[in-house]
């Protein structure tokens, strides 16, 4: 997804014929030789907690859907979008109106055709109010969208999503959006199946997404098997349009989450690719093992719930963001290529003329423990507080995610003098809990759905689903509105840049480290795509028996 982020009417055009450029260099890529079994088992380290496609947030859930399901576009290998179930797409001269033809070979896992109505029912349930999808916002550059998910607008003839038949899809903008393209191969955008969607319901629940029969498929792979908290297994799918490309014919999904006992399972030949932990990097290395290395573009960060009444405190916040020594912590604790984070917009995402975070500058202060201590006492001055409160931090109950909260419990308790409970509990868990605002201090991470900096900066607008911290601040609201309406590059980016210094004042959330992700993968297992806006691809991976 690594695009230019513009807003001319031409470079829109220019884009479009980027990705057909795209498309022909890797159609005319030399194919390896494939033979002998192609099995590969990876480990996703937790479970997936959401994969009913229009409520998803997660990229471990995002990860499997990029697998099982296709949307009107892909990503290929450089993460450009390539056409996908859409075969091609008009755009209209003033970039508003994008009319996607659908391939006629496009088919479900049962073998009905992938029609535009699948597509129409899918987008409006993401949008619909009474789904309470927490991405309903990322579309709401389409005309009426944004009225109709706030309920302001009732009638969908008002809304610019429509299949005008079953092999067209017609989608009409508010304004010129330029990654609009790549962001059909997002995960919530994927096409649903009305019928069988209904077919799902049991009584007022709605079981799409929570088993491996509860989906249809209709991208590379089909979910065969699914035993919770333990592993998934994809099988090739024989329905998919181009299964030709796909050399993989079963891929195992496991769920380890300690990395010593993922390590084990690596070691005894029993997994082809897993994620590496500080000291294991050279383990493997030592070893001989191909080890990989990416910033994934996820910015880690603490997530403060402003209705509480401690943190609640902005000088609390600072103080606890102020005290934890970020170089330090790299070094020592992730011993990774990770970066402090002085900012929130991840350096991976474009600005106007280099990236967006060199543009915009460090705008908090790391490992200044002795400011922190003087904005700790005055926020409980504020507070009318004598004595120092406790605080709680809630984080994954994986050994990666308990070492790091015992990093900044230490922190605080150095610095600050704060005695802080670590809650340790599963992913799905501790992502109920963000969205039930049940939390103090929360360690949570958020990585880049597009190429441009709004995929970050637009989740702390008043109300929006992914807003768990209750930020609302009006000005921060008005200058997001201004930039959704503005067509001057030049002025957007002024704007955005602005947007950021406003978050990093009232710091809702506590940058801490910009994430950079080691692995390794067996020497037989080849074709594997890591990166910022696709975090594992397997389409073009298999493996090469002539190794084992």
């Amino acid at each position: 997804m690594k695009v230019r982020k513009l807003l001319s009417l031409l470079l829109v055009v220019a884009l479009a014929a980027s990705m057909l450029a795209a498309c022909g260099a890797q159609s005319g890529e030399a194919k390896p030789k494939i033979e002998g079994p192609q099995k590969a088992t990876i480990n996703l380290a937790s479970e997936p907690p959401q994969m009913n496609t229009s409520l998803t947030t997660d990229t471990t859930s995002l990860t499997v859907i990029r697998h099982v399901l296709e949307g009107l576009y892909k990503l290929d290998k450089e993460s450009k979008p390539i056409p996908g179930v859409a075969e091609k797409v008009d755009i209209s001269k003033d970039g508003l109106t994008y009319t996607f033809h659908l391939r006629k070979d496009a088919k479900w896992s049962d073998g009905s055709a992938v029609t535009a109505k699948d597509f129409e029912f899918a987008w409006k349930l993401l949008l619909t109010p009474e789904n309470a999808a927490e991405y309903a916002y990322i579309i709401n550059f389409i005309k009426g969208a944004d009225k109709f998910n706030k309920g302001e607008e009732k009638d969908w003839a008002n809304v610019g999503i429509k299949a005008k038949d079953d092999a067209t899809f017609e989608v009409v903008l508010e304004r010129p959006t330029p990654y609009f393209l790549s962001l059909t191969s997002f995960g919530v955008l994927m096409p649903i199946k009305e019928e069988f969607y209904n077919s799902t319901k049991s009584g007022d629940k709605v079981l799409f997404g929570t088993e491996a029969d509860k989906l249809l498929y209709n991208g590379p792979w089909v979910m065969e098997s699914w035993t919770h908290e333990d592993k998934l297994v994809l099988k090739k799918n024989p329905n998919f349009w181009a299964n030709k490309e796909v050399y993989l014919e079963e891929i195992t999904m496991l769920m380890i989450k300690d990395t010593n006992t993922a390590m084990n399972t690596f070691e005894a030949q029993e997994a082809d690719m897993i994620g590496l932990k500080g000291d294991q990097v050279q383990k493997m290395k030592d070893a001989g093992y191909p080890t990989g290395i990416y910033q994934d573009g996820a910015t880690f960060y603490f997530e403060f719930n402003l209705t509480d009444k401690i943190v609640g405190n902005k000088n609390i916040r600072k103080a606890l963001t102020y005290a934890v020594d970020r170089g330090t912590l790299i070094k020592n604790v992730f011993k990774n290529n990770s970066l402090p984070a002085l900012s929130l917009t991840n350096p991976v995402v474009a600005g106007e003329k280099k990236s967006f975070q060199e543009e915009v500058g460090n705008l908090i202060k790391d490992n200044n423990s002795e400011e922190a201590k003087k904005l700790f006492a005055k926020g409980l001055e504020e507070l009318g507080l004598k004595e120092t409160p406790k605080l709680s931090i809630l984080c994954d109950d994986t050994d990666v995610a308990k070492r790091d909260a015992a990093a900044y419990q230490e922190y605080w308790k150095k610095n600050l003098g704060i005695e802080v409970e670590v809650l340790s509990m599963p992913f799905k868990s501790r992502l109920q809990r963000m969205t039930d605002k049940d939390f103090q201090v929360v360690i949570a991470g958020w990585g880049p759905d597009y190429n441009d900096p709004m995929t970050f900066l637009d989740m702390f607008e008043t109300g929006n689903g992914n807003n768990h911290t209750s930020y609302s601040n009006p000005e921060y609201d008005k200058i997001l509105g201004e930039i959704r309406a503005e067509t001057n590059t030049t002025k957007r980016f002024e704007k955005l840049r602005s947007l950021e210094k406003i978050l990093m004042e009232d710091l809702p959330i506590g940058p801490i480290y910009f994430r950079s992700r080691d692995y390794v993968t067996q020497n037989w297992f080849k074709g594997v795509v890591r990166d910022a806006f696709q975090d594992i691809n397997l389409y073009w991976a298999y493996i090469d028996n002539s190794k084992k």
